[in-house]
């Protein structure tokens, strides 16, 4: 089948080059841009079951006016500004009027105006109330938050657009001395989307100066190294585009496809070609016929980056079978990247070289490759010393090998991110001020309540959510500020109600009372029965209760207020004081929302406006469903945030008789990552292994021999994951852990790429044998395939190795792991450990196949010099 494909190449060779140029034109033309179909969204790669995407669907079901689909968190730092507001002035009015009061008030009315950014739906600032900047200022006064919320997703351009259009007023406006910096989910994937485009756009160009480099290392030709670039590049663009439709239409890719996809084209792509091109020099050696060495060289050569390709296909459509997102759409695509590399390999590269022919090598001339003396050397020895070089190499691999298996992975949001990033920086600032749960607080819903109890309901799972060791505050009807709630904490107790209507109902002396017109008296007095009909109703407990027959009399007769007036703030306290001793005396502070309407603010802030708001923001208005706002204390995205998450859902179990009560936030897509994750690694990596047993099965035609293979790749991931982890956590970034992606792909790249030279050895491994014997047959096998497995594994190192000169910490912990594994795959495990396995094994190594009998006498391997 080769050989005619190899007869198709050549014929055909002119219009094949036209028809791959004018493809990868074309898709680059009209492909949609792929980096503006791929998401930097973790939550767009959940699987469909997890906990946070039901709750999040939950959420904007039941809140759908307060659920915003995206948001940003401008942190301002006004250190060196003199302050956020000031404190020592009279009223709020006045605290506010400072350079940066004036700026935060400036900002909000832009952002509401016709000016601002059309996506924008809320805009909730420190200069609103007071009550709002003790949430959003921090405790020194220095640092203060403005939440903006948009009716666009994260992800989306618009929402984009509005963050930069967010910078872009700031920097015109900004007072002297004031920083501003926005943060939270938002400017975060905002920001992870511009590290990985500027990652892809400098690796790229070190990739292809490595590949140059290598190539005209090998080949000393500035012709040869051109032929892998041209047909690497013009499958990537084709490649691309692809994998963009596919993109726009049919599955979310994520931000890091494309850059994977450059580094495992460059590098697999690169090396198919170098396997062509290395035979098209030896058959050319030997002939002047261009057109029968191009075609011997795909007869040659073409099976064997076919199997190649295939294992390496298998490797990554096994990654389909992972549960998230990022993996079983990453899979698919690099999938596409390895099918197309090798049909570049198997009709352009001969096409582009039956045109060269000899002109492929110029200022050089074809020639055999010799063998060097290195790779006889070390053939030699580990062929008369198996069992001695397996146990040196175990020995040496398994304290890192076991070390990776003890070693965490992080989920840190941030982790992927310089420090200088803006919303690095403000992340930090407000984590320092005002605590880090405040910008992505977690969300609870419950919903399917009954209206009666809800309130009683509400104060019960907010005292059982804050007995968590890391909750911090919780935010709801009962405690509308959380812990700076002061005088508002309780509100749903009635003794704490009827405090407030008391401090409120002192607002009506006879100086106030003379300014009330009859209507305002009259709902004043309407509300006040009703709600005091309400308690008697509610309570019986209490409905004969002197001091509430006091308030039900004097508020259902205007003659009466105004002749026990006084008596009023003791029947008030008394009646307090009787509900204190009750255990479930909760009301919806809606019941007192009409007495609060009629009457004037107090100087506590509690008005109308307030009560509604806070009415609307937690509860529906059926009161049938609620919603909680937790605040994480410490770490919110360490492991102790994540159980902190599992352990309210467990909580919650206890609220889903009637409905559903589900958590949604930052922290929760974590949980899910972690816990999907845990089930994910294990699974998805048996279905990779499993893949590449069954195609070494049946290419290899043994049982024993894939087994080894994939158990020596194993081993070799496992010493670099431990050695990676021992770097990055000690030595170089300083990291908590390993980015929780980069365990599940270096591990497919390493078993995908690493077991195709596997192959390529193996297979000259059971041809030698026959001819040589066991420990004969593995010296010549090693000694023959050694220069050129280095030369793919440096030029597959080197790409991957160009992951390291980005800005993304999970890609460059991925790029360093994989270029040192794919080291040590080629000058140790292929080199030595699988070739002094085989040895030991013997024939058992072929079972249960057989070796073809021995075609030819023994053959010595004369060391020679390394050259061209």
């Amino acid at each position: 089948m080769f050989r005619h494909i190899g007869r198709f190449a050549t014929r055909y060779r002119i219009p094949i080059i036209v028809a791959w140029i004018a493809a990868a034109v074309i898709m680059t033309i009209v492909a949609p841009n792929i980096d503006s179909v791929a998401s930097a969204d973790q939550a767009d790669f959940l699987p469909g079951n997890a906990p946070f995407v039901r709750a999040q669907q939950v959420y904007q079901e039941t809140f759908p006016e307060g659920f915003a689909p995206g948001g940003t968190v401008v942190v301002i730092d006004a250190r060196a500004a003199g302050g956020v507001f000031d404190p020592s002035a009279g009223s709020f009015e006045e605290q506010i009027d400072t350079p940066v009061g004036l700026f935060i008030v400036a900002l909000r009315d832009w952002l509401t105006s016709d000016d601002g950014p059309d996506n924008v739906m809320q805009v909730v600032d420190p200069a609103l109330s007071p009550s709002v900047a003790q949430l959003m200022v921090g405790p020194e006064n220095d640092i203060a938050i403005v939440r903006v919320t948009f009716s666009t997703s994260n992800p989306e351009q618009e929402t984009i657009d509005a963050q930069n259009a967010i910078d872009t007023w700031i920097a015109a406006h900004a007072p002297g001395g004031l920083k501003a910096y926005q943060t939270g989910e938002g400017p975060i994937i905002n920001n992870t989307t511009e590290s990985v485009e500027h990652s892809a756009h400098q690796t790229t160009q070190v990739t292809i100066a490595l590949v140059i480099i290598l190539l005209l290392l090998i080949y000393r030709s500035p012709v040869s190294p051109l032929i892998p670039l041209a047909a690497v590049t013009v499958a990537y663009l084709i490649s691309r585009g692809i994998v963009a439709f596919l993109g726009a239409h049919v599955m979310t890719i994520t931000t890091y496809a494309n850059l994977i996809m450059i580094v495992v084209m460059y590098g697999a792509g690169t090396d198919y070609c170098l396997f062509l091109i290395s035979r098209f020099r030896e058959e050319m050696a030997d002939t002047s016929d261009t057109v029968a060495a191009t075609t011997e060289t795909v007869h040659r050569v073409g099976e064997t980056i076919t199997s190649s390709a295939a294992t390496i296909f298998v490797g990554f459509m096994a990654m389909v079978f992972a549960e998230m997102g990022i993996f079983n759409t990453t899979g698919p695509a690099l999938a596409i990247g390895i099918v197309l590399s090798l049909l570049a390999g198997l009709t352009l590269v001969p096409a582009l070289l039956a045109t060269l022919g000899h002109r492929a090598f110029w200022p050089g001339k074809a020639h055999h490759r010799a063998t060097g003396r290195y790779y006889a050397t070390v053939s030699q020895f580990v062929s008369t010393r198996p069992v001695l070089t397996i146990v040196v190499i175990i020995a040496l691999m398994a304290p890192l090998s076991y070390y990776a298996l003890t070693q965490p992975v992080s989920y840190n949001l941030l982790g992927d991110l310089p420090d200088d990033k803006s919303s690095v920086v403000g992340y930090k600032l407000m984590g320092e001020s005002l605590g880090g749960g405040q910008i992505s607080p977690l969300t609870v819903v419950v919903t399917g309540r009954d209206p009666a109890a809800v309130a009683r309901e509400i104060a019960e799972l907010t005292e059982r959510l804050l007995a968590l060791p890391q909750v911090e505050e919780v935010r709801g009807l009962n405690t509308p500020l959380g812990k700076r709630s002061g005088e508002f904490s309780g509100l749903l107790r009635v003794d704490r109600q009827l405090a407030l209507a008391g401090e409120m109902l002192g607002a009506i002396d006879p100086a106030a009372g003379a300014g009330m017109d009859l209507a305002a008296l009259g709902a004043l007095l309407e509300s006040a029965r009703g709600y005091f009909d309400l308690l008697a109703e509610r309570f019986p407990e209490v409905a004969d209760d002197p001091n509430l027959a006091l308030l039900r009399e004097v508020f259902g007769d205007p003659l009466a207020l105004i002749q026990q007036r006084d008596a009023l703030p003791a029947a008030l306290a008394g009646l307090a004081e009787a509900f204190a001793a009750l255990p479930d005396a909760y009301l919806l502070p809606s019941e007192l929302s009409g007495v609060v309407e009629a009457l004037p603010s107090g100087d506590n802030g509690l008005s109308a406006d307030l009560f509604g708001q806070l009415t609307a923001q937690y509860l529906t208005a059926d009161a049938t469903a609620y919603k909680l706002d937790v605040i994480l204390g410490g770490n919110t995205q360490g492991y102790a945030a994540m159980d902190t998450v599992n352990n309210i859902r467990a909580i919650l179990e206890d609220y889903q008789d009637g409905g559903e009560a589900v958590v949604a936030g930052a922290t929760a897509i974590n949980t899910d990552i972690r816990d999907t994750m845990d089930r994910d690694l294990v699974r998805a990596i048996l279905y990779v292994m499993l893949g590449i047993f069954v195609v070494l099965l049946i290419m290899l035609r043994s049982v024993i021999a894939p087994l080894y293979l994939i158990a020596t790749v194993v081993l070799s991931f496992l010493f670099t994951l431990g050695l990676t982890n021992l770097v990055f956590q000690h030595l170089w970034l300083q990291v908590e852990g390993l980015t929780w992606y980069v365990p599940f792909f270096v591990f497919v790249f390493l078993v995908a790429l690493g077991v195709d030279y596997s192959i390529f050895l193996i297979g000259r491994i059971k041809e030698e044998i026959p001819r040589h014997g066991v420990r004969e047959g593995v010296h010549v096998a090693v000694a023959a395939t050694g220069a050129i497995i280095t030369s793919a594994g440096l030029i597959l190192a080197g790409t991957f190795g160009a992951l390291m000169v980005g800005e993304v910490a999970g890609l460059i912990e991925v790029g360093f792991a994989v270029a040192v594994g794919v080291l040590i795959d080629t000058f140790v495990v292929r080199t030595m450990l699988v070739p002094a396995l085989t040895t030991v094994l013997g024939r058992w190594a072929w079972w249960p196949g057989a070796l073809s009998r021995r075609t030819g006498r023994r053959e010595q391997i004369t060391p020679q010099p390394t050259g061209d």
